[in-house]
């Protein structure tokens, strides 16, 4: 009669390593499910921590951590992570990958944002990154906005959040906090060597202007009355973010993981792939073969239809995000097109009939709403993205505490 393979929890608190100890496992990585680190020396994370395929809790708490590798993302199955109480300065894009994973602590760091494909995390039922440095937050930074516990509270350079996020999470309802020490609507004239929005905010109590940090992905910022166009290349990713959404969709829809009979809609469906003529438009471009990008050869090319390669059952997973799908189907593509695509848009057009993804071309409006604590309330600075002027003004029909604001390091 066969056994089960026991699993290894290893508690390796205040024991003042200086390296993360993962040559003391010496061949048992596959054992260990659960390991504790906290309050040790550690200052960097090694880059065969995929070695540890069964690992499902790494608590890193109270170390000297700064950064973590992009080979985090092959802990597949973990569903913790605690890295609170370091000294990080960023979270890598590739943590989108860790499919399984349900908390993600990030307290107590020096984290100035949160990477885009955070979002991912379908899993995620709770993320904290208090007491941090964060001068912006994603509009999405959670998956699902009601099964999942977030909390950015202390962050006091965090002057305003996003639009989205406040209405999904925060409209009349309460936190739990009775101070969110961040949000904070008082003068400040602290201008940044960043790209920096001047809001005036008239209230009752008197007038104040406030310097807001903005995202380093918006290069093209429109103030409210400039008849800038947005650029053709910032247009063509926005078409073929959406091309690549409706792909995923389809994928969703017509994808089961437990049977092949779709396979014969997805092989017969002509039309299924919207991004099919990219593959020519790039069969003479030459791309050297560098880090960041890569030649691409006839002969190896990967057919463009998705349905002429579908993933084997192995592959197979519950959802895909859009990397999933160009890594797939569009390995033609150029380096830096393709990372742009897989990490996604810094936002949509909060326009509801509009949500066309926005990457660097974005037009700002700010509003002034309140978040309820648990004794009093708070007004709080949303800041909302579109996609055109059209859009902007839509939204704004009807709309109560608008700020006027003024951009500022053009």
């Amino acid at each position: 009669m066969d056994c089960e393979k026991s699993s290894t929890v290893l508690h390796w608190n205040y024991r003042g390593f200086t390296k993360f100890p993962i040559e003391h496992l010496r061949g048992e990585e596959d054992d260990v499910t659960d390991i504790y680190l906290k309050e040790n020396l550690i200052s960097r994370v090694p880059n065969d921590i995929g070695k540890l395929r069964n690992l499902e809790s790494l608590y890193l708490t109270g170390n000297d951590i700064t950064e973590l590798p992009r080979e985090i993302s092959q802990l597949r199955r973990l569903k913790c992570l605690d890295v609170s109480g370091n000294r990080l300065r960023g979270i890598p894009d590739e943590i989108g990958e860790l499919r399984e994973l349900k908390f993600l602590i990030l307290d107590e760091n020096e984290l100035r944002d949160l990477p885009l494909r955070i979002a991912e995390l379908r899993a995620l039922r709770y993320l904290s990154v208090c007491d941090n440095k964060l001068q912006w937050l994603p509009q999405r930074p959670v998956y699902n906005y009601f099964h999942c516990e977030f909390k950015f509270w202390r962050n006091p350079d965090l002057k305003t959040i996003p639009y989205s996020l406040w209405y999904h999470m925060f409209r009349d309802q309460q936190t739990r906090s009775l101070n969110i020490g961040c949000l904070n609507i008082t003068e400040d004239h602290r201008v940044s060597k960043n790209r920096t929005c001047r809001l005036k905010i008239h209230q009752e109590c008197g007038e104040y202007e406030i310097d807001i940090n903005c995202p380093p992905q918006h290069n093209n910022i429109v103030e409210t009355g400039s008849q800038l166009p947005p650029s053709l290349y910032e247009l063509t990713k926005r078409v073929a973010y959406q091309m690549i959404s409706t792909t995923i969709k389809q994928y969703t829809t017509y994808f089961s993981i437990y049977s092949d009979k779709n396979s014969y809609y997805l092989n017969n469906n002509k039309n299924y792939d919207p991004l099919s003529n990219l593959e020519k438009t790039f069969n003479n471009f030459e791309i050297d073969n560098n880090v960041e990008t890569f030649s691409v050869s006839k002969n190896e090319m990967k057919p463009a239809n998705c349905t002429e390669y579908l993933y084997t059952k192995n592959e197979r997973r519950n959802y895909y995000v859009p990397k999933d799908i160009i890594e797939k189907c569009y390995s033609f593509l150029p380096y830096f097109i393709k990372n742009e695509l897989s990490i996604g848009p810094i936002s949509k057009c909060d326009n509801a009939y509009c949500k066309k993804p926005i990457f660097d071309y974005v037009i700002y409006e700010f509003c002034i709403e309140k978040i309820i604590l648990i004794e009093s309330t708070a007004d709080v600075i949303l800041n909302a993205n579109f996609c055109s002027k059209s859009c902007a003004d839509f939204w704004k029909l009807g709309k109560q505490n608008m700020i006027s604001w003024r951009l500022l390091n053009q």
